[in-house]
């Protein structure tokens, strides 16, 4: 054989250099990709867990001692009622009377404004209670912003000397003020829109000690002697007796209702905040308050300030403030450097601020950085007590139809839902897949093998969305309808096929070898068809029998299971369809590289074709074998529109074949279009894609090492 020239071994030489470092450049850049990928998601997280923070601003003097305050949205001004009547705006550089409170004469004894900042009420010195709706209107004058804050009174009554203003509650139009009687409290409030008013007496016992008002005036909330008592109000003028009653264990000094009004803080003197909510009994129509959270502190409690966004709420006791969130039991962050005897403490509107008012007058202001307070990691991935539930549970609910919705992001439903559409697709297709490969490779004739892996590896360039819509069209009404028939083929199928094999093989031995390819592949298609018609033909019988005749109605009363049409056995059957391919081709190759020699040799032996598939061919081939499966899997894990489109998409925790789910894959397809960029959904979905990264990550670093375990153990054979 004559050498090469030189010029074309230079050429091919340079070729190959050039083709590596393509190749090397090609490799580079997506590891570099991948890279990138991890480094973006980690970084869009990040956010989620990251810790809030307070930094004080401006502490300036008003001109009178400080009864009530409010801040308005872009935080200009700490609008503060004096006690001599008179409402001033004070702001970072001075402090002067804005506008005195019509009809208001001689000094004031208290002053109260709802927890939305919308109603200001307060007692003068003769004893009237006379209540203001409170609004902030922006106008522009060039590019110069300027806030006004309007006062309109609304109504005014004469009230009992000894009454104490305890709460403010209803609507701007509609104000409801909360007064102390000798046996429980008062409600006072408009008949209609005007100048008049209407009391409902609420009968507590004792003399009310603290009181909150729901924003649409429907609930009130009193504490008197170590009692809590909860009122449903209706058009009843009174007395009212309460609807549900609760010891309290200790003395309560302040109470409001958190955003929504279904959540009650109650402070104590001993300094800690509960939560607590009304829960609907057993019986029709009764009702039960449980204490859904516990808020421990240090100094008794001077007030409350719950956020007019979310679940935040602010705390000041004598030791200090401090912001908690309820859905994660946490406290976000700290307040520091609050002035001496300070009385009164709020949030701004927009929950990125907030103030300290003591009580001879100081106003100190501070800014609060908490970009995520609804998300922990307990509320991820632990069960929580959400606002009218009655147990900790794992929900994933989004959103919501108000403004005071509690998001629910726990990840375990969604997390449950893509292993359940795995298992179940994986459960249909590995067997099928597997044994096809099996079959194809040692048992098929060599022009069935031609015709059989091209045709099942066609299979995979269905469009998964075609997939999607027949399962949701097509099969989820038909297995509906003949659920039954379906789950017993599962059954008879199988019995089919060994009973046909155990005819067959006590049959005479001359009789067995006219039993080719071809006819085996008829008597097993017969018998397949044969199993499934008898069990269609008897499904009404079977249903009778086993299922008095109706399998949903069964499986409620029976085992409290609902059948949704779009479930777990759609999904299994559709995805499992789109996974066949995968684990098929790869399981044929893993037999094919099988070295004939083995099989050969144990077929010399005496084995039939089936042991040495058996004893041969399937230990050597493991590794390759759950390499297809793992491959299947992740497959499986990855698919959205499989599952998007024949499944509910309800994110239920439940393994139940007979229910729907979400995975996280749809979950991301579904929600992250209309999730602002940076908010908490958003950065929720960006951690689902982060977790569904590197649970793949993991599953395939699972079944590397396993292959490779396998291989090191049955690659003796292939020597």
């Amino acid at each position: 054989m004559r050498p090469l020239p030189a010029t074309r071994l230079r050429h091919s030489r340079l070729v190959d250099r050039v083709i590596a470092a393509a190749i090397t450049v090609g490799g580079s850049v997506v590891l570099l990709a991948v890279a990138f990928l991890m480094i973006f998601l980690v970084a869009e997280c990040m956010p989620l867990f990251r810790s809030a923070a307070t930094s004080p601003e401006q502490t300036t003097p008003s001109d009178a001692t400080v009864l009530a305050a409010l801040e308005d949205e872009y935080r200009t001004a700490v609008v503060v009622v004096g006690s001599d009547g008179a409402i001033r705006r004070v702001t970072g550089t001075s402090a002067g009377a804005a506008e005195l409170l019509a009809g208001v004469i001689g000094p004031v004894t208290t002053a109260l404004t709802s927890p939305d900042g919308v109603i200001l009420a307060l007692v003068d010195s003769a004893a009237t209670l006379r209540t203001f709706a409170l609004t902030t209107r922006i106008r522009w004058q060039g590019a110069r912003r300027i806030n006004e804050t309007t006062i309109d009174p609304r109504w005014s009554t004469t009230i009992p000397a000894a009454a104490r203003l305890l709460a403010v509650g209803g609507s701007a139009v509609a104000p409801a003020v909360l007064l102390s009687a000798a046996d429980g409290a008062v409600l006072v409030s408009a008949e209609s829109e005007g100048p008049t008013s209407a009391t409902i007496a609420l009968t507590l016992g004792a003399p009310a000690t603290t009181g909150a008002v729901s924003r649409d005036a429907s609930q009130v909330w009193l504490t008197g002697s170590r009692e809590l008592a909860w009122f449903q109000l209706d058009s009843s003028v009174g007395p009212l007796a309460p609807a549900a009653t609760q010891p309290l264990d200790g003395q309560t000094t302040v109470a409001a209702p958190l955003l929504g009004d279904t959540t009650l803080l109650l402070g104590d003197d001993g300094g800690a905040v509960t939560a607590w909510q009304v829960v609907t009994g057993a019986v029709t129509g009764s009702h039960r308050l449980e204490r859904s959270a516990v808020f421990p502190g240090r100094g008794r409690v001077r007030a409350l300030a719950p956020s007019q966004r979310d679940k935040t709420f602010a705390v000041l006791r004598d030791g200090g403030g401090a912001i908690f969130h309820l859905t994660t039991r946490r406290k976000l962050a700290t307040i520091g450097e609050l002035p001496a005897g300070a009385t009164l403490i709020g949030l701004s509107p927009r929950r990125d601020g907030g103030w300290v008012v003591s009580h001879d007058g100081l106003v100190a202001r501070f800014a609060l950085a908490v970009a995520h307070p609804e998300v922990s990691a307990s509320t991820l991935f632990l069960p929580v007590r959400y606002e009218g539930y009655s147990t900790a549970s794992l929900v994933w609910q989004s959103t919501g139809g108000s403004a005071s919705f509690e998001p629910k992001l726990s990840l375990i439903p969604l997390l449950v839902g893509t292993i359940k559409g795995a298992f179940y697709a994986l459960l249909f297709s590995a067997p099928l897949g597997i044994l096809a490969a099996l079959y194809v490779s040692q048992f098929a004739p060599p022009r069935l093998r031609q015709f059989a892996k091209p045709t099942v590896e066609l299979m995979a360039a269905l469009p998964s969305v075609v997939v999607g819509f027949l399962a949701a069209l097509v099969l989820a009404p038909v297995l509906q309808r003949h659920v039954v028939a379906v789950l017993g083929s599962l059954v008879a199928i199988p019995l089919a096929l060994v009973a046909g094999a155990v005819v067959l093989r006590a049959m005479p031995i001359r009789v067995r070898r006219h039993v080719d390819g071809a006819l085996e592949i008829a008597l097993v298609g017969g018998l397949l068809a044969l199993a499934t018609g008898l069990v269609f033909r008897f499904e009404a019988a079977i249903a009778q029998t086993l299922f008095a005749g109706d399998i949903e109605h069964w499986l409620l009363h029976s085992a409290g299971i609902t059948y949704d049409q779009r479930n777990a056995l759609v999904v299994g059957f559709a995805l499992g369809f789109a996974v066949i391919p995968i684990i098929f081709t790869l399981a044929e190759d893993a037999f094919a590289n099988v070295p004939p020699s083995l099989v050969s040799a144990s077929l010399a032996l005496g084995a039939s074709r089936w042991q040495a598939a058996r004893t041969v061919v399937l230990p050597a081939s493991s590794p390759g074998l759950f390499a297809a499966v793992m491959t299947g899997f992740g497959r499986a894990v990855g698919e959205t529109m499989i599952v998007l489109m024949a499944t509910g998409n309800t994110p239920i925790l439940s393994f139940s074949p007979f229910n729907g789910m979400r995975t996280m894959s749809a979950n991301i397809a579904v929600e992250l279009p209309e999730a602002p960029w940076g908010g908490t959904l958003y950065r929720v979905l960006i951690l689902t894609a982060l977790l569904l990264f590197a649970m793949t990550f993991v599953i395939n670093t699972l079944a590397v090492l396993v292959a490779e375990r396998l291989r090191q153990r049955f690659g003796r054979l292939a020597a």
